[in-house]
């Protein structure tokens, strides 16, 4: 996922971790630990400092770059989670799992706002 400069690039793999790339000086800037599973899908914010992961661990995270801590973590899938995604304005994240389960997640209010059950 690009950061909306273009300058940073966030990448996320098996290994639980979440890299943070300066493109324009080609090097790792940041390393993000957390998850206790491989992390699937990353995402930046719209417009903010802050990315969201998706982990197998079956849980969706929001980290402040500035500091690498995680801020926030939304619990409540049952299976592995595949897929995230902020909404234009930044304020819902939707994430899917691998039970075919989609969750609308509501950033400020800091829960789930829907779940539909593909």
């Amino acid at each position: 996922s690009f950061h909306d400069t273009g300058d940073f690039l966030a990448s996320c793999s098996m290994d639980q971790t979440v890299k943070i790339w300066d493109t324009n000086s080609q090097k790792c800037r940041h390393t993000f630990r957390g998850h206790v599973d491989s992390i699937n899908s990353v995402m930046f914010q719209p417009f903010s400092n802050n990315i969201c992961t998706g982990s197998a661990d079956k849980s969706v995270s929001i980290w402040d770059l500035r500091s690498g801590l995680c801020i926030q973590t939304f619990v409540g899938h049952t299976n592995a989670v595949g897929s995230v995604n902020f909404n234009i304005k930044g304020d819902c994240i939707v994430s899917t799992d691998a039970d075919g389960v989609v969750k609308v997640w509501d950033v400020r209010m800091v829960g789930e706002r829907l779940s539909i059950d593909l």
